[in-house]
């Protein structure tokens, strides 16, 4: 389970929009029926934090209902991509919802563009830093705690977040 997710990471790219290349949080008045369960989802395997901090921010909207959102998670400081399941989506299959390469703080980061030597899985820290603050002020914070993560999810096999 652990190699499947982690090729889901990679075979698809990071935090881009296809209209013009940057994703921009546009709301944070939204409806979700999946994005709690998600969170949770992604603690539970991940998280080695007993209280998780998250700032949702919709990047695109269908009659108020979320479709995709820039999520950064605080503790470890990762901005992670988006994309609500649909409702005939399959338990098990949480792991769809988060698109491409989350991006970490200092890891995934690097001073300018040239300074990634043309990786797509590199961002520069100023534009890590704007994506953040779009979450922050204009996102909706949720608050999931390992305990209820784990009591949704008992049986993953949870890697640690912050290491990745």
């Amino acid at each position: 389970m652990r190699a499947f997710i982690i090729i889901a990471f990679f075979l698809v790219g990071c935090a881009r929009n296809p209209d013009n290349g940057i994703m921009h949080v546009v709301d944070s008045d939204f409806r979700s029926q999946k994005i709690d369960r998600e969170l949770k989802f992604y603690v539970a395997n991940f998280s080695t934090h007993a209280t998780n901090h998250f700032f949702i921010g919709a990047t695109k909207l269908d009659h108020g209902q979320l479709v995709t959102a820039l999520v950064y998670w605080k503790e470890p400081r990762i901005l992670m991509d988006y994309g609500e399941l649909t409702d005939d989506t399959p338990e098990g299959a949480e792991i769809f919802a988060w698109r491409g390469h989350h991006l970490k703080l200092g890891r995934d980061t690097v001073d300018t563009l040239k300074d990634g030597y043309g990786s797509t899985y590199l961002e520069t820290h100023r534009q890590w830093v704007d994506w953040m603050e779009q979450c922050i002020s204009k996102g909706k914070p949720y608050v999931i705690t390992l305990d209820e993560a784990t009591n949704l999810f008992p049986n993953t096999d949870r890697v640690q977040a912050d290491n990745e």
